[in-house]
């Protein structure tokens, strides 16, 4: 059973600020151009809340985290965020050209409500990645010092009937949205809120029947658990504020889900040699060299992935696409400490739906037993980075990284099926384009229901 609830969320006040110069894109999307470019753009700008500077003389009295609690408190102190009268949730709407197809406008329509933080074993809340180390100690400490969430969770739930979204578009229909701001990526982001206690008991009805699978925020998500569980040694409530989060929920029929691949670039491997891997690789897959760039690579990519798992490599020496074989040969070398596989190389628990996806087996075959890269080395990004752009993913091989990897996007129904059979994809497998605004609503957890 999910459980939802309307709550007054804090909202910046538009009279005082331009929500365009205050708003962010989520903490693990803002870069460190974008993080200077939001510093200058207002001294109200949500970044220094989602991804403050961290300054020499740091300690922990003074510290970017504690920083992050005066910025909340000052902007509320100056009006500039208010809290809503009313509890409601909130109708958000997104706009945008789909970078998969740019000359076709799209459309996806979510609802802002908090949802009741449950184990991943109640099974009403379904993870699809596993997570980092850091990102999760980072966000844990900015909720500990700010008691606040500011970023919205990206939950996608199943609605045949398109229930809850006929619900919420009728209770704002012909009306002007609330706000309307345009982001740096010209996705034009509308929110209504909706106070109405019939709609809203409604929307709540409608959801209990749901699960809610993780499009982005699984470390947020996480981060929110534990500190649920903490509370809990104080206070027996189930129904205090930390046992709920803040969430966008989206049906997962929606045409506006778009989903793009986030692609890999392994440096600092020891006695990493491009000749080397190349041979390697020819043992589990069929490489085709390859000159294209840019659009016309992945395109190529694209059309190699119809006829099975495949991936992009790009090393100093040249690019090739790679088609996965099966089976592959039998005993290759292992990771110390994984399970040995079957006669196809891969650990005896990936399963056969596992089997189909470019990721896992770009992580098992490749990093893990070809590159030797561990688990653990991954989860605590010591040899990986994450891109979402190909070109820009390229361009670190040219600036010194080992290899590049390009994918294909995961599909929404094969991420469907893994995530309620229990199964996780490795970190960052998607890319759900484009991101949840951070800051259109915000939830305190010091406010009352």
């Amino acid at each position: 059973m999910a459980e939802i609830r309307p709550f007054h969320a804090l909202r910046f006040d538009s009279s005082k600020v331009k929500l365009a110069d205050v708003l962010t894109q989520p903490y693990d999307k803002i870069t460190p151009a974008m993080q200077d470019a939001y510093y200058r753009r207002s001294p109200s700008n949500l970044v220094r809340f989602e991804l403050g500077k961290s300054d020499p003389g740091d300690n922990p009295s003074s510290n970017v985290y504690t920083r992050a609690a005066d910025f909340l408190r000052r902007l509320q102190r100056d009006g500039i965020l208010r809290r809503d009268p009313a509890p409601g949730i909130y109708a958000y709407v997104q706009k945008f050209a789909s970078p998969v197809q740019p000359d076709k406008p799209v459309l996806r329509t979510g609802v802002i409500v908090l949802g009741r933080i449950y184990d991943y074993e109640d099974q009403v809340v379904f993870r699809h990645e596993q997570t980092l180390a850091k990102p999760k100690a980072d966000r844990c400490n900015l909720l500990q010092a700010t008691r606040t969430h500011s970023g919205q969770l990206f939950m996608i739930y199943e609605d045949a009937e398109n229930e809850v979204e006929n619900l919420v578009c009728r209770a704002v229909a012909n009306r002007e949205a609330d706000e309307n701001v345009v982001d740096e990526y010209g996705v034009e982001n509308l929110l209504w809120r909706i106070d109405d206690p019939e709609v809203v008991e409604r929307v709540a009805g409608a959801m209990l029947d749901k699960r809610f699978m993780i499009a982005d925020g699984h470390h947020r998500y996480e981060t929110a658990r534990e500190y649920r569980d903490a509370c809990r040694a104080i206070s027996s409530d189930r129904n205090a504020p930390h046992e709920f989060v803040m969430m966008t929920l989206v049906n997962m029929n929606s045409p506006g889900l778009v989903v793009l691949p986030t692609h890999r670039v392994v440096y600092g491997v020891e006695g990493f040699e491009v000749e080397k891997l190349t041979r390697q690789l020819q043992e589990f897959c069929e490489l085709k060299r390859t000159t294209s760039g840019g659009a016309e690579l992945l395109a190529e990519l694209a059309e190699m992935g119809r006829g099975g798992t495949a991936f992009g490599v790009v090393t100093a020496s040249g690019r090739f696409l790679a088609r996965v074989l099966a089976p592959q040969p039998a005993q290759p070398p292992r990771v110390p400490g994984t399970p040995r596989g079957k006669a196809d190389g891969l650990p005896v628990n990936v399963t056969a739906l596992e089997r189909q996806l470019d990721v896992v087996l770009l992580h098992e075959i490749v990093l893990h037993r070809i590159l030797g890269i561990s688990p653990d080395a991954v989860r605590e990004q010591r040899n990986v980075r994450y891109f979402r752009s190909a070109d820009e993913a390229v361009r670190q091989v040219g600036g010194g990284a080992d290899a590049a990897f390009l994918l294909n996007p995961v599909s929404l129904t094969v991420m469907r099926d893994l995530c309620y059979a229990g199964r996780v994809m490795p970190q960052k497998s998607t890319d759900f384009y484009p991101k949840l605004l951070s800051g259109l609503t915000l939830d305190d957890l010091d406010q009352c229901f």
